[in-house]
């Protein structure tokens, strides 16, 4: 009952601050409204409908490739907007600008004798003779994302009708099945199941940086500790309670955040998910074990503060809290390397299917409970050479 009650204690304490209030319990929820509101077309999946021309020319193969795009262009789920005119060289010209004005997103050119070359096409490989195919012309806009998207769209269905043609010409080919099994993996991008677990991550980060790491060295600074030590309670005792008292914050900091994510924003992942608890745990430990470590490096609130401020923003911003980190330069590599935070945010990711990791599941394992080890160890060693 002792235990309880001092934990209930420092957690009330805690709770009083205005100060550790606001930081640990209210900006959490404001960081993660604010990234909502900044991305909301990640978290809110649309149908991208593209702007396309279609230069057309008289010819069956011609036709066919025609028709199949009016079919993609109709419909509630269409592909296209699309406009059909004749391959003149004043309407190429005239989409050409219209294209460089962004009015569209692709024009899709069938050359002159188009049906002609591909007549002969099949000819020649049907008597041995290795020949160059018929090209048709597609005008994209560089270094725009609709016009380069709208450019692999055509591009796979200008291959699957290069099948369709040889078929139409009596050739036979070899259908091959294969079963498929997805897991883990999502039909949608969705930036709140993605940004939710690093939300998590971070509300315990900032609870082991400050609401251990500063907190404890302000009760050694202050000569609190010191007293607590000197009393009847056992030295075991108040550790038990403060880490209690650490726990209630965490499991509401959690809880505050879940709920939003669930009924305001509407995240598919499941926050009593196995996976979830599981990583979310080893997250707690983790960083839980960083805070006992800043606290027993500083000797004043001043130098804690100092210290935290220098790994708060490296930490989070080089872990893959808000967004993937890859391609970074060798210079700064290493810090994604080391940091425990980078195999947090990728182990529940790739767990809960919103992200595969570049690490095999073992490393997110090892190296979070090798800062586990390291840390407490040196806390440990730490404090009892303080108390000597």
């Amino acid at each position: 009952m002792k235990i309880v009650k001092l934990a209930n204690y420092l957690f009330n304490s805690t709770a009083r601050d205005r100060s550790d209030f606001f930081w640990l319990l209210v900006f959490p929820i404001i960081l993660l409204v604010i990234l909502m509101l900044i991305f909301p077309s990640l978290y809110e999946p649309k149908e991208v409908t593209f702007s396309l021309t279609f230069l057309s020319q008289n010819g069956m193969f011609s036709e066919i490739i025609e028709r199949v795009f009016k079919e993609l262009s109709i419909g509630k789920h269409k592909i296209f907007r699309l406009s059909i005119l004749r391959n003149t060289e004043e309407n190429l010209n005239n989409e050409i600008e219209k294209l460089r004005r962004r009015n569209i997103d692709l024009i899709v050119e069938i050359p002159e004798g188009f049906d002609a070359q591909m007549l002969n096409w099949f000819m020649l490989n049907n008597l041995g003779v290795t020949a160059s195919s018929p090209t048709i012309n597609i005008y994209s806009l560089k270094h725009n994302i609709s016009s380069e998207s709208a450019y692999l769209t055509v591009k796979n269905i200008l291959q699957k009708l290069e099948l369709e043609f040889i078929k139409k010409v009596g050739y036979k080919l070899r259908e091959v099945e294969s079963e498929i099994e997805l897991i883990g993996i999502k039909s949608t991008f969705s930036y709140i199941d993605f940004i939710y677990p690093g939300i998590v991550i971070f509300v315990v980060f900032m609870t082991g940086l400050f609401g251990i790491g500063l907190h404890l060295t302000w009760l050694k600074e202050s000569g609190i500790l010191k007293r607590i030590m000197v009393t009847s309670l056992p030295k075991s005792s108040f550790i038990i309670s403060y880490i209690i008292s650490r726990i209630y914050l965490i499991m509401l900091q959690i809880t505050l955040i879940s709920l939003i994510a669930k009924f305001l924003f509407k995240t598919t992942v499941n926050p009593l998910s196995l996976s979830f608890i599981g990583y979310t745990s080893l997250t707690v430990i983790c960083l839980s074990s960083l805070g006992f470590f800043l606290a027993s490096v500083s000797k004043n609130v001043s130098s804690a503060n100092a210290i935290s401020q220098i790994l708060n923003f490296p930490l989070q911003f080089l872990g893959g809290i808000y967004f993937p980190v890859s391609g970074v330069p060798w210079a700064i590599r290493w810090l994604v390397l080391i940091n425990p935070i980078t195999y947090l945010a990728s182990g529940i990711r790739d767990a809960l299917g919103i992200m595969e990791s570049p690490y095999p599941l073992y490393v997110t394992l090892i190296v979070p409970m090798a800062w586990i080890i390291f840390c407490l160890l040196f806390t440990y060693r730490r404090f009892k050479l303080e108390e000597v």
